[in-house]
């Protein structure tokens, strides 16, 4: 038996003394009757059942069953004799309060269990908790390596671009002005800090929320950077932005340099699979509460079942494949970053034959509320390269 349960017995049978002290000593008075004793005793023995357990109970029950019997049942102070009438009332006392206790003990018991269970529960709710924290930093962990490792990507097969078109400015064939070229070369001199900059965000930070700066952007003008910085690759064919369709202009949330590198993508992938001289149409509309640009172009497209391959890292489709450039890399980086800004890239067939690839992003702009489409035939088109 251990100190506590040691103290509870001791408690209880104290006060089981001084009750039967107390009974004794009224037990004389005429008013004093058989059912009073036997609340007292019932009392009693429901709380040393309560506290005490089903030994204790029992050790009650037998004891309040002799003092009711010794001191009041007639003939009083005697162990066994009661009449027939008493008897009946004694044998009632001792399967009533038989039954009490052992209800309260096992409720007590159930109390107990139901306690221990819910303690058990919240135990493992808070593990639990904590699994999904773990599992929630492990995702965004992921997604910042993944992120890493597209920019890294990126790099060797994006950086080339803005290196030839500043050897090109640079160069004696070179026909723009001494200072349109070298405002170029500033822009593509920035372009290239603002990568190594979020390069360097990348391997400052380890989690995707401080991986970007997303701001408001006017589309007309990511498009227009992202042409000027493609222009090698898009020297061979008629570049066509058409105008988005609503007022006012479009806008955008994303990071400024990871959208220059998706549409950077789409562009010399429309450039490198269609043929030279065809036209390369850009155009920007408001759907279903997000921003769409579209890059389409008349090349083979993609069959049904490679488009979504497509997407993957080191996968091309089947006329890609006959190109000796390329490294399949450009439409996986392009999604990778689509999604790490909300967005999307999606690819569908166009109409006429070539391809139509859709870059979605968020809309910066409460008054972009009507949705609409520019119509097929593009009309107040505006041609940024020849």
């Amino acid at each position: 038996m251990t100190s506590k349960s040691a103290l509870v017995w001791s408690r209880w049978l104290v006060l089981y003394v001084a009750v039967t002290v107390g009974i004794s000593q009224i037990a004389s008075i005429p008013e004093l009757r058989v059912a009073h004793g036997v609340l007292v005793y019932l009392l009693l023995i429901v709380g040393a059942s309560r506290e005490g357990g089903r030994l204790l109970s029992a050790v009650m029950v037998v004891l309040s069953y002799l003092a009711v019997d010794w001191f009041l049942v007639p003939p009083r102070r005697q162990i066994g004799t009661p009449t027939e009438l008493d008897f009946i009332i004694l044998l009632g006392f001792l399967i009533t309060a038989t039954v009490i206790s052992q209800l309260v003990v096992t409720l007590r018991q159930t109390a107990t269990l139901a306690t221990a269970r819910a303690a058990e529960i919240e135990r493992l709710g808070t593990e639990r908790l904590i699994l999904e924290r773990e599992a929630s930093r492990a995702q965004v962990l992921r997604e910042a390596e993944r992120l890493k490792n597209a920019l890294i990507a990126s790099l060797a097969h994006d950086l080339r671009s803005p290196i030839t078109t500043l050897t090109m400015l640079a160069g004696p064939d070179s026909r723009l002005a001494t200072d349109v070229a070298l405002s170029r070369i500033r822009d593509e001199a920035q372009r290239l800090d603002e990568f190594l900059r979020t390069l360097g965000r990348f391997t400052a930070y380890g989690d995707a929320d401080n991986l970007l700066v997303v701001e408001s952007h006017v589309v007309e003008d990511l498009v227009g950077t992202a042409i000027l910085s493609s222009e090698s690759a898009l020297s061979t064919h008629r570049v066509v932005v058409h105008p988005a369709a609503i007022e006012p202009l479009l806008m955008v949330r994303c990071d400024f340099t990871l959208t220059l590198q998706i549409l950077g993508n789409l562009l010399v992938n429309a450039a490198r699979y269609s043929p030279a001289g065809t036209q390369i149409d850009v155009s920007s509309s408001f759907v279903d509460g997000v921003v769409q640009i579209a890059v389409s172009d008349r090349g083979p497209g993609l069959a049904p079942d490679e488009v979504e391959h497509v997407f993957q890292p080191l996968t091309r489709g089947t006329a890609a494949r006959q190109s000796p450039t390329g490294t399949g890399m450009g439409l996986a980086i392009a999604r990778t970053f689509a999604l790490a800004q909300h967005g999307e890239v999606i690819y569908s067939p166009r109409v006429g034959g070539g391809a139509d690839f859709r870059l979605e992003l968020p809309s910066a702009s409460q008054r972009q509320l009507l949705p609409q489409s520019l119509p097929p035939q593009y009309p107040a088109a505006e041609t940024l390269v020849n």
